[in-house]
């Protein structure tokens, strides 16, 4: 059987590294190569199974142009396994928590089978991906249940709070408590405290900005009642004194 050729082009040569790495770790009995912008898919002759792999780089193909190309009514699809496979991660990470994070952060997303629907772009759901990654990584110091290091995680990520502040919010917002080994469990179900804790953590961090604010109020009326006694105490000795006459 003769060898079979795909031959794409891309818009930047950086996208057309990307699909390729991700080509290479999805298909194997393929050759790559690269020209600039131009990326050609090459089945050898000798392939055992030419017709299947060329049926699955047709299939790799469809699902970047999904992720890639402007969408069909503002949504992307987006191959979660060709997500995970070109993002950067600290750790695995539950692929359902990605929607999570896309809907907290505004964007519509839902997860379909072995793809997330979006009107989030690839390059913004990527970074979602690798950052969650990161704060989850974070979380595997914590003595807690596993959806209590997901919750957090989540959280961090969609707020830019370090998970620190976040558990300290969940245990004050009654989410989150320890048990007797004080080990951090869930204090009602994932739903409920998912649904819940944005507001309590913007609660917390509302909280903690006006005491802050408080604290300098203070510190400049005292500074101010300082600055007043000393004029006054000067003027008292100018009085005393008199005026000065050379």
């Amino acid at each position: 059987m003769r060898k079979r050729l795909i031959t794409l082009r891309f818009r930047t040569s950086k996208e057309a590294a990307e699909f390729l790495s991700f080509v290479s770790k999805a298909a194997d009995n393929v050759i790559v190569e690269q020209s600039g912008t131009s990326v050609k898919l090459i089945i050898p002759e000798f392939s055992k199974d030419a017709r299947k792999d060329y049926a699955k780089l047709l299939a790799l193909v469809k699902q970047w142009r999904l992720s890639r190309q402007s969408p069909r009514k503002g949504v992307f699809k987006h191959s979660v396994t060709m997500l995970l496979s070109v993002a950067k991660l600290k750790v695995g990470i539950p692929v359902s928590a990605i929607v999570e994070l896309l809907q907290l952060k505004g964007y519509r997303a839902k997860l379909a089978g072995v793809f997330i629907e979006t009107n989030a772009d690839f390059e913004s759901t990527l970074r979602v991906v690798e950052e969650f990654s990161e704060r989850y990584a974070e979380t595997m110091e914590l003595d807690a249940a596993p959806l209590v290091k997901r919750l957090a995680a989540v959280l961090a990520t969609a707020y830019n709070r370090s998970i620190d502040e976040v558990v300290e919010a969940l245990k004050g917002a009654g989410l989150v408590k320890e048990n007797e080994e004080e080990r951090l469990m869930l204090a009602v179900n994932y739903a409920d405290a998912l649904a819940r804790a944005p507001n309590e953590l913007r609660r917390c961090v509302n909280a903690r900005f006006k005491s802050v604010l408080g604290k300098g109020s203070r510190g400049r009326g005292a500074s101010n009642s300082s600055r007043e006694g000393g004029a006054e105490q000067a003027h008292a000795e100018v009085e005393r004194r008199g005026p000065h006459t050379s």
